[in-house]
């Protein structure tokens, strides 16, 4: 049975990577750790109810561990992040205190937990996930305005969650297959421990903010083929959601910024290709349609439905072994939410290249990338361009769990 469905349909349906344990309790691991600083400028500063954006960075330290006992796999993840945000003085909109100032959020994030093996056979497999509530919770007013720009979708940050208690996933995959095929099917409950743009618009970026999400259901259906010497999968992801909860202190009106999020759903497509004098090629896209919030009173929010659009393409170019030239390009293109001006739910189209070593040893592999962005964003207040920079480095194991 090929297994490469099953990895990337539990991975979408039940919350994906996780990272470290006791060695001796992972006979067999597969480990990553690294470091990842990302920096946006904006042109002109783009208002907000704290202030106007003009800078946004964010350094990310995250982990990985993947082992296995006996018939079962496990995985660990987790990070540490610091957020920063550059609110400018005299800009065109802007509602903050009238000078420059800094504001940022720091602190780990939840760590999260995944347990996969099979029930019946190797056909179907059952998840376990758990969200340990490890990470940074109940904002102050400049946390909550540092997190409104760092977890804004358009700027892909490496971090944009932090604490949001524990979560409990519970998922079962079916798959099948042949020779150089695989069909996945999974459905999964969850306790949610992830914030959602929708939660961080809402949040007023001027009072102390606990965001407490609500359950989803998830719906995954994934087909994966050998395409000659390459490899290509489809997946289709379709998520509901029960009430989430946002608690402003000071709110005389406990219930005024609860939400229940819209159905949404995701289609992906990725292509391995196989090239000669290429240690990996890949062509993946992906669109992501999210319907409209129902406010407390159960009401439809209009201009709260979005679409996302992401394709990137890219690979090493080198052997299978020794020192290899990472190339890549990017793009994407997001509708935004028109209900609110927050940067959260800005309209974005922005591109990226990538250029890159990786070096690929016996047991590790390192890679150290810089990543080039240039996008306009529109918040219905203001549109303005930006320019964005990510350099990275990262050290994993070539040995995975099997």
């Amino acid at each position: 049975m090929n297994r490469r469905t099953l990895t990337v349909i539990t991975s979408l349906a039940f919350g994906a990577s996780v990272a470290r344990a006791q060695e001796t309790l992972l006979p067999s691991t597969g480990w990553g750790t690294g470091t990842a600083i990302s920096a946006w400028h904006f042109t002109t500063a783009i208002p907000q109810s704290a202030g106007a954006v003009a800078d946004v960075a964010e350094v990310a330290l995250p982990f990985r561990v993947s082992g296995r006992v006996g018939r079962w796999s496990v995985d660990l993840s987790g990070a540490g992040a610091y957020g920063a945000v550059h609110l400018s003085a005299g800009s065109a909109g802007g509602s903050g205190d009238g000078g420059d100032r800094l504001v940022s959020i720091a602190g780990p994030t939840d760590v999260k937990l995944r347990v996969t093996g099979p029930i019946v056979g190797e056909s179907l497999q059952l998840t376990l996930g758990f969200n340990l509530p490890t990470g940074k919770v109940g904002l102050n007013a400049d946390e909550t305005s540092a997190l409104q720009a760092v977890g804004a979708p358009a700027l892909h940050m490496p971090i944009g969650a932090f604490g949001t208690g524990t979560g409990v996933t519970l998922g079962l995959v079916r798959v099948f297959g042949g020779d150089d095929w695989a069909l996945a099917i999974g459905a999964a409950g969850e306790q949610r421990s992830e914030y959602s743009p929708i939660a961080l618009a809402l949040s007023t970026g001027r009072s102390e903010t606990q965001v407490t999400p609500g359950s989803a259901i998830h719906i995954t259906a994934g087909l994966d083929r050998a395409l000659g010497e390459g490899r290509w999968a489809l997946l289709f992801v379709g998520d509901m959601f029960t009430k989430d909860k946002v608690r402003l202190s000071g709110s005389t009106d406990a219930e005024s910024n609860d939400y229940t999020l819209g159905p949404q759903f995701t289609v992906s497509s990725q292509m391995d290709i196989a090239a000669s004098r290429w240690r990996t090629a890949t062509f993946g896209v992906a669109a992501r349609m999210r319907s409209e919030f129902s406010d407390a009173s159960g009401t439809k929010v209009s201009g709260s439905s979005g679409t996302y659009l992401e394709a990137s393409l890219g690979g090493v170019r080198g052997g299978p072994s020794g020192a290899g030239l990472i190339i890549g390009a990017d793009a994407r293109w997001h509708s935004g939410l028109t209900f609110t001006d927050a940067l959260v739910g800005a309209a974005v189209t922005a591109t990226g290249v990538t250029l890159g070593v990786e070096r690929a040893g016996t047991s590790t592999l390192t890679r150290f990338t810089l990543h080039g962005q240039y996008g306009t964003f529109d918040t219905g207040k203001l549109s303005t361009t930006g320019f964005g920079a990510s350099l990275g480095f990262s050290i994993s194991s070539r040995r995975e769990a099997r």
